[in-house]
């Protein structure tokens, strides 16, 4: 369970990071097959957005009452963890520079989601 609270609070935003940076230095950033550098690009930006999730989830949690943060925090859980999963599945399939952080980063974030719905 330390493991995974670790990868849960320290690995997302490092490894978007250095997704971006990865990505942004790669020349050329889509190459052949096409595909899977859009899937993997895909994972990039999915990643992203649920890290960009997890910041608008706590902001707006913390003006809930208490019956509804819970049952609010409950259902972003499932629906953060359920897309950190599909980033994981498409920065595995995907192929370019940036798969590797995107998977650690998409792991990290499914980490924070899964430990979240056990606090609550």
């Amino acid at each position: 369970m330390i493991f995974v609270g670790l990868a849960g609070y320290l690995l997302p935003i490092p490894s978007l990071i250095w997704a971006w940076v990865r990505w942004a230095k790669s020349k050329p950033r889509f190459v052949a097959p096409v595909w899977r550098s859009v899937v993997a690009f895909s994972g990039l930006i999915l990643a992203s957005g649920v890290g960009l999730f997890v910041v608008l989830v706590l902001f707006y949690a913390n003006s809930l009452s208490e019956p509804a943060k819970y049952s609010f925090v409950v259902a972003s859980s499932r629906g953060g963890f359920l897309a950190s999963a599909v980033a994981l599945v498409l920065s595995l399939v995907g192929k370019g520079r940036a798969g590797a952080p995107v998977a650690l980063a998409s792991f990290g974030l499914g980490s924070f989601w899964l430990i979240t719905l056990a606090m609550y």
